[in-house]
């Protein structure tokens, strides 16, 4: 029997009872399903574990009854120090040597060279700050154990009853008050009896117990590498390592994290402190930490800081005094009630989760099934029938968003704010080659524009680092990032294959997310004062790195497609070439955009020339002999067809290249070039697999991708191969990444709204399965907000408001017309400047290709003109 076969049957078999168990009730509008995972057990490891955060703190809460385990991380504790960022590349001596093997066409001896030579090292490790321990010292048979995240109110919420009393437990992370807050209750007066304590993985961690509270200090590592010592030797790249090894090459230790002395005293300086509220408890310091008993209710509030003093400063020297600002913060939550930091939290939180509401029939019966075994009930199930679970975890990955990114924290990393390793997996970063992004693709569309506000501000010192970079290691102007950064904003390539680690493409991609910031919002000061300079100063280092192939078009000199390999006309697996798709795709972009908001601000003249005439010499796109969409500038034969990077589809999406309005045939090649990679991907591939689909129109293939998403990675005996969900459902790479949750939730806004391609498609996307549902509050570009309800697949009532006034060119399946209001067939450009497309060009066609033609359908576009502040109502026309 096949593993898959196995997985299939026990999970039926598995579930068999719970089936028989769950009385039937009928459908019902989602607006009375529970915004909730919840289980029947507390976590039995870190995946199962739930998480809450402020934008500051994280933690993962386990809800265990005996031995309570919450593991927190400051977003702001990283590994290493401003001194530990590695400098020491200059490519331009070996610049023509690398550029004459590829016009050689000696592809892989490129990628050896590259690997030897323009290779540097890795950035250091984002790290958690501790673990709370709440030691229950009451004993007996617990019955009736509930664990639940509500999303609605951002609340983790434990209870259980014990030898006949009531336990309750309600823990959240303020914003607002910078502190995560537990209250634990009994219904019997004297029930409470427990013992609280702090510790960290970090031996520097030190615990100090006081009479109403515990505190944590330490010193997180001044070093931390990834690779192992035998890798970096394997490699000869001991002088890149001088942490770790002497000038000889010889190792100084034998390990790979360096605290205290043994980094010359560097590392970041943290503090955790808890403090009790319990009037008329009893109190009682003790070795392992404080005691609390004889009372019926006990509030917790935990704070946390870091000396960190920004990404150009040492944390070690120059650093803020982390205790002095941890008990600052605490000191003025104490000043409050429980119910007044309660609902400042909730007032916080609600004001941004709320903007959107989405909801589709779903039973109430499965409302009473535990998340894990319901997940587990969607894995075996041919059709993915439970909108409950779809609509909770596109608020998930909301909710994930306001819990993890807020104004003037950090951005979101691969782990989002919530680790609970020293040597994380791919060191914690922000890898930038397609997952931070994919972090932020829900913000403008979910309508959570001001959590898109710290990758925005990661830019600018990614820029201001980046510059050095394109002065020092490529004698170019302007500004340069690679593929991975830590918060000490390191851009010089990372060491290992050159698939990966060389990839000099990041401004481009960083620029779309200030032109979708501003397009999104109309912030037109924003996109003059802020985005303008970086996106010009990324245009400038873009301007002086492309040169002329041999057909006279302007390409990349040294290019790879991110991850992926290629095989060569001897046979040999290769990474490195010359314009792959997605950098001439991102620079078009960047140079359309740039050029656009030149002629905007009437600016910069002579340069907007430069990037115009540039513009039309760049090398287009190409469809390869299968149809499919090139990967790179020669039809090579892929190493791995079915590979989980979709890197040449960026014009697809997140660009807005390729629609089947224009150039059709660009669309189809896309379509062939998804269907040779295939519906199995990694988690975070598959939520760009989802978003892809749906630019394409297609709803069901979309749904499908959601299917396979659906499944549980681990429970019990049960194990799937390739991406899915963890039991909490986090995004499965595996291991956790959490840039899963951000593409499934922005596929499915994608699926019901679309604003690219010069116009807002009203349900672009509709699965057929998706028969009814209501949605409210997408924001479209232009800063329209969308209310949809559709029925039978069709829309039935729909508004727009809009916060900018301006035109609104609307597209919808079937013609509609406004209440009151004037409408025409539209016509040409749309005036409105937020809805600007980027020219992809006519596609150059491989000579064996027979493109299929691609299929129209038939969609009725009109215009109208807004005023700011009005809501305007769509009436369906009769045809």
């Amino acid at each position: 029997m096949s593993h898959k076969v196995y997985v299939e049957l026990y999970i039926k078999l598995f579930l068999v009872t719970i089936i028989l168990s769950v009385p039937f009730v009928h459908c019902t509008s989602a607006q009375n399903h529970s915004l909730k995972w919840w289980y029947r057990q507390s976590a039995a490891n870190w995946n199962e574990a739930l998480p809450i955060g402020n934008g500051h703190t994280g933690a993962m809460v386990y809800g265990k009854v005996d031995n309570e385990i919450i593991q927190f991380n400051d977003n702001t504790l990283y590994s290493g120090e401003p001194a530990t960022v590695w400098k020491g590349l200059d490519i331009t001596t070996t610049y023509d040597t690398v550029v004459s093997l590829l016009n050689a066409e000696k592809y892989a001896e490129a990628s050896d060279f590259l690997l030897k030579n323009w290779m540097g090292r890795l950035h250091q490790s984002y790290q958690p700050l501790g673990e709370w321990h709440i030691q229950n010292h009451v004993q007996g048979q617990v019955t009736g154990y509930k664990r639940e995240l509500d999303m609605k109110n951002s609340m983790v919420r434990i209870s259980y009853t014990q030898n006949g009393t009531h336990y309750s437990r309600e823990v959240f992370a303020s914003h607002p008050d910078d502190v995560i807050v537990m209250r634990i209750k009994s219904d019997k007066k004297a029930g409470l009896d427990l013992t609280i304590a702090l510790s960290s993985v970090h031996p520097t961690a030190k615990q100090q117990v006081a009479s109403n509270g515990i505190s944590l200090n330490g010193q997180a590592p001044g070093y931390v590498e990834r690779r192992t010592l035998r890798q970096i030797e394997e490699w000869g790249f001991q002088s890149k390592h001088p942490e770790l090894f002497n000038p000889d090459g010889s190792r100084k230790f034998d390990k790979q994290v360096l605290y205290g002395d043994e980094i010359q005293g560097m590392g970041t300086y943290f503090n955790a402190s808890i403090k009790v509220i319990a009037p008329g408890a009893r109190f009682r310091q003790e070795a392992t930490g404080l005691r609390i008993s004889d009372t019926n209710e006990i509030v917790f509030i935990l704070s946390s800081a870091t000396s960190f003093n920004g990404f150009d400063k040492s944390p070690s020297k120059e650093g803020i005094d982390a205790v002095r600002k941890s008990e600052e913060t605490i000191k003025k939550a104490m000043t409050k009630s429980y119910e007044t930091l309660k609902n400042t939290h909730l007032n916080d939180y609600q004001s941004l989760f709320n903007r959107v509401d989405f909801s589709m029939p779903a039973s109430k019966a499965l409302d009473t099934i535990p998340s894990d075994r319901r997940l587990c009930l969607t894995a075996a199930k041919k059709e993915l029938t439970d909108f409950g679970l779809i609509t909770n975890l596109f608020q998930y990955g909301r909710y994930l968003m306001i819990s993890g990114s807020r104004p003037g924290g950090q951005p979101l990393n691969l782990q989002g704010m919530w680790n609970d390793k020293v040597i994380p997996p791919w060191n914690g970063a922000y890898t930038m080659n397609i997952n931070t992004e994919m972090n932020y693709w829900p913000a403008e569309l979910t309508n959570l524009s001001e959590c898109h506000q710290p990758l925005i501000q990661m830019i600018k010192e990614i820029a201001i680092n980046g510059s050095e970079v394109a002065k020092n290691m490529y004698k170019r102007n302007g500004w340069v990032g690679h593929h991975n950064t830590s918060i000490w904003r390191d851009i010089y390539p990372n060491d290992g294959n050159p698939v990966a680690s060389y990839w000099p493409m990041l401004g481009a991609w960083l620029c779309s997310h200030l032109w979708e910031h501003a397009t999104f919002t109309g912030d037109t000061i924003f996109l003059r004062n802020e985005a303008y300079p970086l996106m010009r100063g990324a245009s400038e280092f873009f301007a002086d790195w492309l040169i002329e192939n041999k057909d006279g078009y302007l390409v990349t000199p040294v290019s790879t497609s991110p991850e992926n390999f290629f095989i060569t006309k001897e046979g040999k697996k290769a990474s490195v070439s010359m314009g792959c798709t997605m950098d001439m795709s991102m620079i078009r972009e960047l140079f359309t955009r740039t050029v656009e908001t030149s002629e905007l601000f009437d600016i910069d003249p002579d340069f907007r020339m430069e990037l115009k005439n540039k513009l039309k010499k760049l090398l287009p796109y190409r469809i390869g002999s299968r149809g499919q969409l090139q990967e790179w500038q020669y039809d090579f034969k892929e190493a791995e067809p079915q590979h989980r990077h979709l890197s040449h589809l960026y014009g697809l999406y997140p660009g807005n290249q390729i629609h089947s309005s224009y150039y059709p045939e660009l669309s189809q090649a896309a379509m062939r070039s998804m269907e040779i990679r295939g519906d199995e991907a990694t988690g975070w591939s598959m939520g760009w697999k989802i978003n892809l689909w749906a630019r394409l129109l297609d709803g069901d293939h979309a749904a499908k991708i959601i299917k396979n998403l659906f499944r549980p990675i681990d429970f019990g005996e049960i194990k799937y191969n390739g991406g899915g969900l963890y039991l909490n459902m986090l995004d499965a790479h595996p291991p956790f990444q959490i840039d899963g949750n951000f593409g499934f939730t922005a596929g499915v806004a994608e699926m019901l709204l679309q604003s690219h391609a010069g116009f807002i498609h009203l349900l672009p996307a509709l699965p057929s399965g998706w028969k009814s549902g209501k949605i409210k509050g997408l924001k479209a570009r232009g800063g329209f907000i969308v209310d949809l309800e559709w029925e039978n697949g069709q829309i039935k009532r729909a508004t727009i408001t809009s916060t900018l006034g301006g035109n609104c060119r609307l597209r919808t399946a079937g013609p509609v017309g406004l209440k009151n209001i004037p409408v025409k067939s539209a016509s040409g450009e749309n005036p409105n400047l937020f809805f600007k497309v980027v020219d992809p060009g006519k596609p150059q066609c491989n000579n064996e290709t027979d493109l299929l033609t691609n299929q129209q359908k038939t969609y009725y576009t009109i215009d109208f003109t807004t005023e700011k502040g009005k809501t305007y109502t769509l009436i369906p026309v009769q045809k």
